[in-house]
């Protein structure tokens, strides 16, 4: 026996690695086999020689290949030749298309038909073949197509058609095999889109009630069908993500419901709503939660989509209080979702608060409350809001409802500061105070920002309005408004971080007119203000406002000496001296009995 040549292993180094070989250039044919070409060849001749004869030779001719190949494909369907069944069934089907009998630019709709019933006979005795079936539901299509056609049906005819065979390929989805629904479904979907589009025009512009109902029950059946596709497991994955059937189909519904309730006067409009908020409350108590559910996003689709088409309605109507007290029916669902569902509840509680604040507005403009009264309301509503988020804090659901609060308010404060600036400061001081609260208890920095930022704004407001012109006015209440938002860090945080932006908006402005404006009052309160700050910093060791309180002492005081000093400007600065040197004596004393090292600038906080 001949040895092949030696492998060497590791290859040599230097030597390239030789490609891998090319595969064989027959390679694709290796894919096709002969009984393949045999089944195809054949088919196409069978199918030649049916369409190229005429006259009753050929009608003859073809009728009978046709009745050929459909029972040769059953036979072959029996003894288990797959390949030849579906390929003779395929010729069949053309032979019966191409063929005069079969033309559909000539055929009826009642041979169509016919032929679709053929076709689904055929599928029964062959029930392996996908041809037969397919066939039987294109074939039923034409025939629903060439009757509308032929017929020239418009109305609730048209959408009775073209709705009642997209029911009718939902139904079929669900019985027949996978390959053979997903090809139904994919012609369906065209039926059923055309049908809603139709179907909902329809409910939305007729005058006649009846027509409407009957619109809406085909909406509805048409709802139901695409619904109950979810419930067979291998659809699934051709309906989309999970909610979409489910939203779409409530969708639908929610839609034709509100169509028929309109069309049945003015009070069918607020009705629609109504029955919009029974459905979501109904769905919050009694829908199952779980993720594979079809009823919870379903009924909240039909409640979001009856409930919107109401408001839109009244709203172009111009009917404020129907639509304040639907809003404020609308608040009671979203309660129920928020208390019942805890997944649900940061999308749920936002929506009650627009709710209630849109209620008060608008019973405002329809004269059911008297004017001026929606931006207090608002305000209540707003710190009420952020009371119930500090509730919520670190859940999911605190800061949209926070969000929502803030943005209730600021229009609470536009409103209210539409009569007066008096006004508009004190509901941004109660807006500013809560903001401040809900942030003490929650930790959140944006929320104390903002309610500090409230706050000043608030005093300069009534300092605008009142006509204040004192620099202080406005310097003071920022510096008051950066130590409350320093809150806490005061006692722990390095001075100059917490202490430093408020002293330098408190002194830095006073210490500057105190030299350029020699006013007798200010400069007493400046020193005043100084000395307290120094003698109260030294006392409990913190470096900022010790600094800054001497510094403004000393910067004044150098500054006036340039001035003469009245004999009252003479007495403060020595009782400031004296007060500075005495407080100096007693921490040296102090220190001194304790046996300590003296405190330098470097171990102040």
């Amino acid at each position: 026996m001949s040895q092949g040549p030696e492998v060497q292993y590791p290859p040599p180094l230097g030597v390239p690695v030789p490609p891998p070989p090319a595969p064989p250039e027959d390679a694709g044919l290796r894919r096709v086999s002969p009984q393949q070409v045999l089944l195809v060849a054949g088919a196409v001749a069978v199918v030649v020689a049916g369409t190229a004869s005429v006259g009753l030779l050929g009608w003859v001719l073809t009728t009978a290949l046709a009745a050929g190949t459909a029972a040769t494909s059953l036979w072959a369907g029996r003894r288990g030749l797959r390949t030849s069944e579906e390929t003779l069934a395929v010729a069949t089907v053309v032979l019966l298309v191409a063929g005069d009998r079969a033309d559909p630019g000539r055929a009826s709709a009642l041979a169509l038909a016919a032929f679709a019933a053929a076709y689904w006979l055929l599928g029964r005795l062959g029930r392996r073949a996908v041809t037969w079936p397919v066939a039987a539901w294109v074939t039923a299509q034409l025939a629903v197509l060439t009757a509308v056609t032929d017929a020239g049906l418009d109305g609730l005819g048209q959408v009775g058609a073209v709705l009642g065979t997209a029911v009718a390929g939902t139904l079929v989805a669900q019985c027949v095999r996978r390959t053979v629904a997903a090809v139904v479904l994919s012609t369906t979907a065209l039926w059923w889109v055309t049908g809603v589009v139709l179907g909902t025009s329809l409910v939305w512009t007729t005058t006649s009630p009846a027509t409407a109902a009957g619109a809406a029950v085909l909406l509805v059946a048409a709802a139901a069908g695409l619904l109950a596709l979810r419930r067979r497991g291998e659809l699934r994955p051709l309906l989309g993500p999970r909610p979409l059937v489910p939203v779409l189909a409530g969708a639908v519904t929610g839609a034709a419901l509100a169509g028929v309730l309109q069309s049945t006067g003015a009070g069918g409009v607020p009705a629609a709503g109504y029955l919009g908020l029974v459905t979501a409350a109904l769905v919050a108590v009694r829908a199952s939660p779980r993720p594979d559910s079809v009823v919870r996003p379903a009924g909240l689709a039909l409640a979001c989509t009856a409930t919107a088409l109401s408001v839109v309605q009244l709203l172009a109507d111009s009917r404020w209080n129907a639509l304040a007290l639907l809003l404020v029916a609308a608040a009671l669902p979203a309660v129920l979702v928020a208390a019942r569902q805890p997944t649900d509840r940061p999308g749920a509680l936002p929506v009650g608060v627009g709710c209630l604040a849109g209620a008060a507005l608008l019973a405002e403009a329809g004269g059911s409350l008297a004017s001026g009264w929606a931006g207090p309301l608002l305000l209540v509503l707003a710190v009420a809001a952020l009371a119930v988020a500090s509730l919520e804090r670190h859940q999911r659901a605190e800061v949209p409802l926070a969000v929502s609060a803030v943005v209730v308010g600021v229009v609470a404060v536009a409103h209210v500061g539409r009569t007066t600036d008096l006004l508009a400061a004190g509901a941004l001081a109660v807006l500013g105070a809560a903001l401040v609260g809900y942030s003490s208890r929650t930790g959140r920095r944006a929320a104390r920002m903002g309610g500090c930022a409230a706050l000043v704004v608030a005093v300069w407001l009534a300092d605008w309005h009142v006509g204040v012109e004192v620099p202080e006015a406005w310097t003071l209440p920022l510096a008051a408004g950066l130590l409350l938002y320093s809150g806490r860090r005061l006692a722990t945080a390095p001075s100059w971080s917490s202490w430093g932006p408020a002293l330098g908006a408190a002194f830095g402005p006073s210490v500057l007119l105190a030299l350029v404006q020699p006013a007798l009052l200010r400069v007493l309160l400046v020193v005043a203000a100084a000395t307290l700050t120094t003698t109260v910093a030294a006392g409990r060791s913190v470096r900022a406002p010790f600094l800054v309180g001497a510094a403004s002492l000393v910067v004044v005081g150098v500054g006036r000496l340039v001035a003469v000093l009245p004999p009252p400007a003479l007495v403060a600065f020595a009782v400031a001296g004296a007060a500075l040197l005495a407080a100096g004596t007693r921490f040296e004393s102090r220190r001194r009995q304790a046996r300590e090292p003296t405190v330098s600038l470097a171990d102040m906080r």
